[in-house]
């Protein structure tokens, strides 16, 4: 058997487990099939053209990835202390299932598209505890191109999204415990910034202020300089460097940085040779955000209704801004590591769902009803 046979083989058997496992009811929605088909076609596709290369398409991490399944884990073994650093928590199950055969980067895929058909199915939950029913012009906002993209890619940005969001909006209280520890095993400042959106939420809902417009401002800028300001501290306490306090915190540039990767156009400002990101034309960029459009609407949407203050999901609106903003703050301080727009997939999903939640409170559908009810979400 081929190399593309045994490949495509792979991921019908795999894609038929996902089927499987998805219509329990023997029912699956028409979203969770689409995408399933989608991703097989997109996967063998993608295959057929790198072959070997496949590791190489778009993010390099996919070849990290592979050779910490291929190389580090068989010749190293397991190392608790490792667990982040070589990202224990989706290679070993890699590593183990490899053994019987299965292509070690498929399989980062495959859990990719298992955690996109999760974040749809969460998603819905947390709608439907609204009392929306969701409707397909709500999946572009919390599962559109972008997440359908990075399905196809083995990453771990897709886990992230969905861990996130689960850690934002829990089904229970143990969820959120696991959502943080997830991300805090696959993206450490991540986990930090959620930490942290979700304290300065309370403090401002304990300081109860009048203008909230103003006070959310406020509170970003604050979030955004503790980011800022957290870099180099935690780089002298975790790799005793020297301690260098940034002058520069506010400045146009940062703020001109802030406002690009918002809606996904960083790479109008970086420098493609020394960020490592951009490695095509300004132009083609440009045009892929029209397909990718979701990394414009979903942020536009969410900032949008933050200038309109709303009781519904006002805690998850300002927890998911705040750790947005510190987030920003802590990365944009480290010249080596630059903020791609699938670093923004956690944000942009928690985001959408919030958005939708808004839409439909503030201008309803006219042809259907809604009748929003206060979701009761943990607050341990």
């Amino acid at each position: 058997m081929s190399e593309l046979a045994s490949y495509s083989l792979q991921t019908i058997v795999l894609s038929g487990l996902a089927l499987a496992y998805f219509s329990k009811s023997k029912k699956i929605d028409a979203y969770s099939l689409g995408l399933i088909v989608f991703w097989t076609i997109g996967v063998i596709y993608i295959y057929a053209r790198y072959r070997t290369d496949q590791v190489q398409f778009y993010s390099n991490d996919q070849a990290i990835h592979q050779l910490i399944v291929e190389h580090y884990i068989p010749t190293e073994g397991i190392n608790l202390s490792s667990a982040i650093s070589l990202r224990y928590i989706i290679t070993l199950p890699a590593y183990f299932l490899s053994r019987f055969g299965l292509n070690v980067a498929l399989l980062f895929k495959f859990s990719q598209l298992v955690f996109a058909l999760l974040i749809f199915k969460h998603a819905k939950y947390i709608l439907e505890k609204y009392g929306i029913r969701v409707k397909q012009w709500m999946v572009l906002y919390f599962a559109g191109p972008l997440l359908v993209f990075m399905s196809l890619l083995a990453l771990r940005d897709v886990l992230l999204a969905f861990f996130s969001l689960l850690f934002v909006f829990p089904a229970t209280t143990k969820s959120r415990y696991l959502g943080l520890l997830v991300v805090a095993l696959l993206r450490p400042h991540l986990a930090a910034a959620l930490v942290f959106g979700l304290i300065a939420e309370y403090l401002y809902r304990r300081a109860k202020p009048r203008l909230l417009v103003t006070s959310h401002v406020i509170t970003l800028l604050i979030s955004y300089a503790i980011g800022a300001l957290s870099f180099p501290i935690g780089n002298f306490v975790m790799n005793g460097n020297q301690l260098k306090i940034p002058s520069t915190i506010f400045s146009i540039e940062f703020f001109s940085q802030i406002g690009l990767n918002l809606v996904g156009l960083q790479f109008l400002i970086l420098d493609g040779e020394d960020a490592g990101v951009v490695a095509a034309s300004t132009i083609f960029l440009l045009f892929v955000r029209l397909v990718f459009i979701d990394t414009i609407l979903v942020p536009s949407t969410f900032f949008f209704f933050c200038t309109k203050p709303a009781q519904l999901v006002r805690r998850e609106t300002l927890q998911i801004s705040a750790a947005m903003f510190f987030f920003y703050g802590l990365i944009f301080q480290n010249q080596i590591v630059t903020n791609s727009t699938r670093q923004n997939l956690p944000f942009i999903t928690v985001m959408g769902v919030i958005a939708v939640i808004r839409i439909c409170d503030y201008r309803a559908i006219k042809s259907q009803p809604y009748s929003l009810r206060k979701i009761e979400v943990p607050t341990a």
